[in-house]
Protein backbone atom coordinates (compact mmCIF):
# COMPACT_ATOMS: atom_id res chain seq x y z
CA UNK A 1 0.00 0.00 0.00
CA UNK A 2 1.45 3.16 -0.43
CA UNK A 3 2.02 5.47 2.44
CA UNK A 4 0.08 8.24 2.90
CA UNK A 5 1.01 11.88 3.39
CA UNK A 6 2.09 12.97 6.90
CA UNK A 7 -0.09 15.59 6.35
CA UNK A 8 -2.85 13.18 5.84
CA UNK A 9 -1.59 11.11 8.94
CA UNK A 10 -1.68 14.64 11.14
CA UNK A 11 -4.86 15.46 9.98
CA UNK A 12 -6.63 12.86 11.32
CA UNK A 13 -4.57 12.43 14.28
CA UNK A 14 -6.08 16.36 14.96
CA UNK A 15 -9.64 15.06 14.38
CA UNK A 16 -9.22 12.41 16.81
CA UNK A 17 -7.31 15.25 19.17
CA UNK A 18 -10.87 17.21 19.26
CA UNK A 19 -12.61 13.84 19.45
CA UNK A 20 -14.16 14.59 16.26
CA UNK A 21 -16.56 11.36 15.18
CA UNK A 22 -15.20 12.01 11.45
CA UNK A 23 -11.39 10.52 12.64
CA UNK A 24 -12.70 7.25 12.27
CA UNK A 25 -14.58 7.25 9.06
CA UNK A 26 -10.78 8.75 8.06
CA UNK A 27 -8.97 6.59 8.88
CA UNK A 28 -11.17 3.26 7.68
CA UNK A 29 -11.02 5.48 4.24
CA UNK A 30 -6.98 5.89 4.49
CA UNK A 31 -5.95 3.04 6.19
CA UNK A 32 -8.72 0.43 6.78
CA UNK A 33 -7.58 -2.00 3.91
CA UNK A 34 -4.00 -2.01 4.91
CA UNK A 35 -5.25 -2.84 8.60
CA UNK A 36 -7.99 -5.64 7.28
CA UNK A 37 -4.79 -7.36 5.49
CA UNK A 38 -2.23 -7.10 8.88
CA UNK A 39 -5.43 -8.63 10.88
CA UNK A 40 -6.06 -11.30 7.99
CA UNK A 41 -2.59 -12.35 7.75
CA UNK A 42 -2.19 -13.26 11.32
CA UNK A 43 -5.34 -14.42 11.94
CA UNK A 44 -5.78 -16.12 8.59
CA UNK A 45 -10.04 -15.78 9.35
CA UNK A 46 -11.78 -13.32 7.40
CA UNK A 47 -14.31 -12.75 10.12
CA UNK A 48 -12.05 -12.69 12.66
CA UNK A 49 -9.99 -10.15 10.91
CA UNK A 50 -12.78 -7.75 10.36
CA UNK A 51 -13.36 -7.87 14.34
CA UNK A 52 -10.06 -6.88 14.97
CA UNK A 53 -9.84 -4.15 12.59
CA UNK A 54 -13.38 -2.97 14.46
CA UNK A 55 -11.38 -2.81 17.71
CA UNK A 56 -8.44 -1.24 16.26
CA UNK A 57 -10.79 1.60 15.37
CA UNK A 58 -11.79 1.42 19.12
CA UNK A 59 -8.34 1.41 20.71
CA UNK A 60 -7.06 4.09 18.39
CA UNK A 61 -10.31 6.53 19.44
CA UNK A 62 -9.25 5.48 23.48
CA UNK A 63 -5.50 5.60 23.21
CA UNK A 64 -5.88 9.14 21.28
CA UNK A 65 -5.24 11.07 23.26
CA UNK A 66 -3.45 10.86 25.36
CA UNK A 67 -1.08 9.39 22.64
CA UNK A 68 0.29 11.79 19.45
CA UNK A 69 1.36 9.61 16.96
CA UNK A 70 3.85 10.78 14.06
CA UNK A 71 2.34 8.67 11.42
CA UNK A 72 -1.25 7.29 12.11
CA UNK A 73 -0.43 4.21 9.84
CA UNK A 74 2.75 2.56 11.57
CA UNK A 75 0.77 3.40 15.05
CA UNK A 76 -2.54 2.36 13.76
CA UNK A 77 -0.61 -1.22 11.96
CA UNK A 78 0.99 -1.56 15.12
CA UNK A 79 -1.57 -1.41 16.90
CA UNK A 80 -4.06 -3.48 14.45
CA UNK A 81 -1.00 -6.14 13.94
CA UNK A 82 -0.78 -6.72 17.93
CA UNK A 83 -4.94 -6.68 18.93
CA UNK A 84 -4.85 -9.35 15.97
CA UNK A 85 -2.02 -11.35 18.23
CA UNK A 86 -3.56 -11.53 21.20
CA UNK A 87 -6.98 -12.56 19.91
CA UNK A 88 -5.04 -15.46 17.89
CA UNK A 89 -3.17 -16.04 21.26
CA UNK A 90 -6.53 -15.79 22.79
CA UNK A 91 -8.54 -18.51 20.43
CA UNK A 92 -5.09 -20.69 20.74
CA UNK A 93 -4.72 -21.04 24.55
CA UNK A 94 -3.40 -23.74 25.58
CA UNK A 95 -2.45 -25.17 22.12
CA UNK A 96 0.49 -22.90 21.50
CA UNK A 97 3.70 -24.77 20.36
CA UNK A 98 6.35 -24.80 22.44
CA UNK A 99 8.59 -23.21 20.52
CA UNK A 100 6.37 -19.72 21.16
CA UNK A 101 6.50 -19.71 24.52
CA UNK A 102 10.16 -19.82 24.67
CA UNK A 103 10.09 -16.54 23.46
CA UNK A 104 7.92 -15.12 25.93
CA UNK A 105 10.64 -14.39 28.07
CA UNK A 106 12.12 -12.07 25.32
CA UNK A 107 9.22 -10.12 23.87
CA UNK A 108 6.92 -7.76 25.29
CA UNK A 109 3.25 -8.82 25.63
CA UNK A 110 1.29 -7.74 22.36
CA UNK A 111 -2.01 -6.70 24.31
CA UNK A 112 0.31 -3.86 25.31
CA UNK A 113 0.31 -0.31 23.32
CA UNK A 114 2.85 0.56 21.35
CA UNK A 115 4.86 3.76 21.71
CA UNK A 116 4.26 6.84 19.19
CA UNK A 117 6.75 6.61 16.68
CA UNK A 118 8.44 3.55 17.89
CA UNK A 119 10.43 1.35 15.39
CA UNK A 120 8.44 -1.85 14.77
CA UNK A 121 9.29 -5.07 16.90
CA UNK A 122 10.11 -6.74 13.31
CA UNK A 123 12.51 -3.83 12.45
CA UNK A 124 14.50 -4.32 15.50
CA UNK A 125 14.62 -8.29 15.54
CA UNK A 126 16.10 -7.91 11.93
CA UNK A 127 18.99 -5.80 13.03
CA UNK A 128 19.43 -7.54 15.99
CA UNK A 129 19.88 -10.71 13.83
CA UNK A 130 21.62 -8.89 11.49
CA UNK A 131 24.43 -7.97 14.32
CA UNK A 132 24.82 -12.09 15.16
CA UNK A 133 26.75 -14.42 13.91
CA UNK A 134 25.89 -16.25 11.07
CA UNK A 135 25.29 -20.07 13.05
CA UNK A 136 23.34 -17.80 15.83
CA UNK A 137 20.75 -16.35 13.15
CA UNK A 138 20.47 -19.80 10.91
CA UNK A 139 20.07 -21.79 14.37
CA UNK A 140 17.20 -18.87 16.11
CA UNK A 141 15.36 -18.74 12.66
CA UNK A 142 15.51 -22.32 12.07
CA UNK A 143 13.68 -22.86 16.00
CA UNK A 144 11.42 -19.50 15.79
CA UNK A 145 10.50 -18.85 12.06
CA UNK A 146 10.74 -22.56 10.68
CA UNK A 147 9.48 -24.39 14.19
CA UNK A 148 12.25 -27.01 13.27
CA UNK A 149 12.93 -29.43 16.46
CA UNK A 150 15.95 -29.13 18.43
CA UNK A 151 17.01 -32.60 17.46
CA UNK A 152 16.32 -31.29 13.20
CA UNK A 153 18.42 -28.06 14.06
CA UNK A 154 21.08 -30.29 15.44
CA UNK A 155 21.21 -32.66 12.71
CA UNK A 156 21.25 -29.65 10.02
CA UNK A 157 24.20 -27.35 11.84
CA UNK A 158 26.16 -30.69 13.33
CA UNK A 159 25.63 -29.07 16.30
CA UNK A 160 24.63 -31.50 19.53
CA UNK A 161 21.09 -30.51 20.74
CA UNK A 162 22.30 -29.61 24.06
CA UNK A 163 24.98 -26.41 22.24
CA UNK A 164 21.47 -25.95 20.02
CA UNK A 165 19.55 -25.09 23.56
CA UNK A 166 22.73 -23.13 24.94
CA UNK A 167 23.22 -21.24 21.92
CA UNK A 168 19.22 -20.41 21.67
CA UNK A 169 19.01 -19.74 25.31
CA UNK A 170 21.97 -17.16 24.98
CA UNK A 171 20.85 -15.41 21.47
CA UNK A 172 17.22 -15.12 23.44
CA UNK A 173 19.21 -13.29 26.45
CA UNK A 174 20.92 -11.02 24.71
CA UNK A 175 17.98 -9.82 22.17
CA UNK A 176 15.72 -8.92 25.60
CA UNK A 177 18.88 -6.83 26.56
CA UNK A 178 19.29 -5.72 23.16
CA UNK A 179 15.36 -5.03 23.12
CA UNK A 180 15.58 -3.16 26.73
CA UNK A 181 18.31 -1.14 25.57
CA UNK A 182 15.86 0.26 23.31
CA UNK A 183 13.01 1.46 25.45
CA UNK A 184 11.17 -2.44 24.91
CA UNK A 185 10.28 -4.54 28.12
CA UNK A 186 9.05 -8.04 28.65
Amino acid sequence: MKPKTDKESASVVSLYLQRSEKAIRETERLYGRLFLRIAANITADPGLAEEVVNDTYLALWNRIPPAQPESLQAYGSAVARNLAISRVRAERAGKRPQVLCELDEVFPDVSEEAPAGDTDLGEHLTRFLQAEDRLSRVVFVMRYFEEEPLDRIAERTGLSEGAVKSRLHRTRQKLRKYLEKRGIHV
